[in-house]
């Protein structure tokens, strides 16, 4: 009798948790994905597994080429990119654009819970044939940077041309800032030594080194040179600006911000927090690289998100 009673049991115990499964199912495929947001900066948008890992902060992502060919330290594939794009929006992950960045930064506005930015460097043409459309299928919007010299140039990257530029601007997804505009190389600053360009003061042979003043001019007339470039052409306002190798100094911020330049995005890791200071440095985590796998890609993220608001997190996004 105890036998029975105890099968019993057993099998109530079976069919409660096979109905809560079903639930769970049911629930997973009927709201996993939503619509594209109207707004993209909303605060409200809806996520069966939304849960808020942290608050009046941004992550900022960095990529810089998506290929199905040539992966490297600066690649990925689009197959990859586009899981890294899923899992954010599936995972509530908000994305927000550069200027609500700058606005949070400034302490103007607020964010949304748990907001990201999506960066691309460089401006390989890539980014318009692989990750755009990608982009477009999740409503994100991100910006890149680009090498101004560059534009519709070939290489081992070909780089963006202007009208696939204009053309992405016209999705209102897409933004432009600058990556200097011919600056993105190494210097010789001494026999042995060699530095960014838009640090380092030019060292040649017979002991002549560029003076204080001719490093300014030179820098000045990159950093100017590449916003009006890109003003004219896309008729745009250009407030971003990126540093080559992700290297910077006082001179160099100071030039910039009399140019007209507002945020300026290092390669320093971290999460992105107000603070009153005299210029806006954006920190970015490095997310482009072919060995991104899915598992490297959450601990990424969550390694710098404040440990006492991360929950345990899924291992993956639905197959």
């Amino acid at each position: 009798m105890g036998r029975d009673k105890n099968g019993i049991i057993k099998s109530i115990i079976k069919y409660i948790s096979e109905v809560l499964i079903l639930i769970f199912v049911i629930f997973h495929l009927s709201y996993a994905y939503v619509e594209p947001r109207a707004d993209i900066n909303s605060k409200s948008e809806f996520n069966p597994l939304f849960r808020v890992y942290y608050s009046n902060a941004v992550i900022v992502l960095t990529y810089h080429a998506v290929d199905r060919k040539i992966l490297g330290p600066i690649s990925l594939s689009p197959d990859l990119f586009e899981k890294h794009m899923e899992y954010l929006k599936y995972m509530g992950f908000h994305f927000i654009t550069p200027d609500l960045l700058r606005r949070f930064m400034e302490g103007r506005e607020d964010v949304p819970d748990n907001a990201v930015l999506i960066t691309f460097d460089d401006g390989y043409e890539n980014f318009y044939t692989n990750a755009y459309p990608i982009l477009k299928k999740f409503h994100i919007p991100a910006i890149n940077f680009v090498i101004v010299s560059k534009i519709g140039k070939n290489g081992a990257f070909p780089h963006l041309k202007w009208d696939e530029m204009r053309e992405m601007l016209k999705s209102g997804l897409i933004y432009f800032g600058s990556h200097s505009y011919d600056s993105h190389y190494l210097i010789k600053i001494g026999i042995f030594k060699k530095a960014p360009a838009l640090v380092g003061r030019k060292f040649e042979l017979f002991g002549y080194k560029e003076s204080e003043e001719e490093y300014e001019t030179r820098i000045a007339f990159d950093l100017w040179y590449s916003k009006v470039l890109l003003e004219n052409n896309l008729g745009i306002s250009v407030k971003d600006f990126c540093f080559p190798y992700g290297a910077y100094n006082e001179k160099l911020l100071e030039i910039g911000k009399n140019l007209g330049y507002e945020v300026f995005y290092t390669t320093e890791k971290g999460i992105n927090k107000t603070a009153k200071s005299k210029y806006i440095l954006i920190k970015r985590l490095n997310a482009g690289s072919y060995n991104m796998t899915f598992s490297r890609f959450q601990a990424l993220l969550f390694k710098y998100i404040i440990p006492h608001k991360v929950q345990s997190i899924p291992r993956k996004v639905r197959s």
